[in-house]
């Protein structure tokens, strides 16, 4: 089997400002990210970080084969809570898979499928269900905000219309030319928003307001249709959960990992019983 490089990033700054309202995000993103290491540290596989000098003191204690200061430079608004897996997937080479920190890998099916360095892109599935509204409010709302800051600065590949995204928790870029044109098109967008005083006094006002939704899941989607590049999921549109156990694949998503961090704490105990000591000694000085 050949070893995979994983990717990790910790971008402080959401986290400072108690993303979700949330207060200890530190300190319980901590467990989450010392489970997703150990997952693939146990199966043999290679993982770096991406982060900030703050991060660096708190997640590089875990055991990065690599870490670097990539975020260090990153000054956009702290609701950009994407940007930092961006800019650490700019900094990666080709063939990099890059996992939010509440993704664990727990068995080798899910290694063979990631592994895959054929098609152009990998994520972890599609998002909606080819209806008008399949992807809820949370896409029309922040839409809503995008599109007029953005005006005449729609990048060409943008589709207004489509009813479906993609779930970026897990993502593999091997094509390095749609790699390009995504990034450029997030960082892009992203600058032109924020110069916009009437964009950033609306999301400063509405703390439900989310725009890397579209930016980042929406725009993928949207980049890789306009230029019929080949992509493979990791999970399919039909029986999501059942094929998640079959694979050993998990993904905790939104604010809804942090009530089970009990649950988190138990599983890497029993993974690596080392890391979960190092952890708590980390997190008893914090």
């Amino acid at each position: 089997m050949k070893e995979t490089r994983f990717c990790h990033s910790v971008w402080t700054k959401p986290m400072k400002g108690n993303r979700w309202n949330i207060a200890d995000q530190f300190k319980n993103n901590l467990w989450l990210f010392a489970l997703s290491v150990a997952y693939v540290k146990k199966h043999g596989h290679e993982i770096v970080l991406h982060t900030d000098s703050f991060g660096k003191e708190i997640y590089g204690q875990l055991p990065y084969d690599e870490i670097h200061l990539t975020l260090d430079s990153l000054d956009v608004h702290e609701r950009f809570w994407a940007a930092g897996k961006i800019f650490a997937q700019e900094a990666e080479p080709i063939g990099s898979v890059h996992i939010d920190g509440d993704v664990f890998l727990k068995k080798q099916a899910i290694y063979d499928i990631v592994g895959d360095g054929e098609v152009d892109l990998i994520v972890q599935m599609i998002e909606g269900n080819g209806t008008p509204s399949s992807l809820g409010s949370c896409y029309e709302d922040n839409m809503r905000l995008i599109l007029p800051a953005l005006n005449k600065n729609i990048p060409p590949e943008f589709n207004l219309l489509q009813n479906t995204a993609y779930n970026c928790g897990l993502i593999r870029f091997n094509n390095p030319d749609l790699k390009k044109r995504y990034i450029n098109g997030y960082k892009s967008m992203i600058e032109t928003c924020s110069k916009d005083p009437s964009f950033v006094k609306r999301l400063i006002a509405d703390n439900n307001l989310c725009p890397d939704i579209v930016m980042e899941q929406w725009w993928l989607k949207s980049v890789v249709e306009y230029h019929g590049c080949k992509v493979k999921t990791v999970l399919p549109e039909c029986d999501i959960y059942g094929e998640a156990v079959k694979i050993g694949y998990t993904h905790v998503i939104g604010s809804d990992k942090y009530s089970r961090i009990p649950v988190i704490k138990e599983r890497l105990l029993e993974v690596s019983p080392d890391l979960y000591v190092r952890v708590d000694k980390i997190i008893s000085r914090l």
